[in-house]
């Protein structure tokens, strides 16, 4: 299975907590190895209660959990797009969402910062600013 926005971002803040697998397992009570698959895209996102867990002991901001949150139910998100959303709280996950859905023409890819701006300025124009 390929590589989840999901468990790249949950990766990300449990490093960034200095949390090992084992760590975080013990204090969400949840098994080491599930968050690990997770983590590797090999299972889906946690169900609710076990997200709430894993969030509260991971720390993190309220961006944070938004976006985790948006990442737990859309699939298709490039955990590149998702990482830049991670740390630019102008990524909201309607924004993120927005980012997600462009389509590129040409071989050169827009970076994650570009796709960012230019789903604020869709965004923008369609709330009529």
């Amino acid at each position: 299975m390929a590589e989840s926005a999901f468990g790249v971002v949950l990766r990300v803040l449990r490093e960034s907590r200095q949390l090992s697998l084992r760590d975080l397992g013990a204090l969400a009570e949840v098994d080491h190895a599930y968050i690990a698959r997770i983590e590797r895209g090999d299972k889906e996102p946690p169900p609710e209660e076990t997200f709430t867990r894993l969030v509260r002991h991971l720390k993190a901001t309220a961006h944070q959990v938004a976006v985790l949150r948006f990442l737990r139910t859309s699939n298709a998100i490039d955990p590149a797009l998702a990482l830049h959303a991670l740390t630019n709280t102008e990524a909201t996950p309607d924004i993120l969402a927005i980012a997600a859905t462009v389509v590129h023409r040409g071989a050169a890819r827009p970076s994650p910062a570009d796709l960012i701006e230019r789903a604020r300025r869709a965004k923008r124009i369609m709330d009529g600013q």
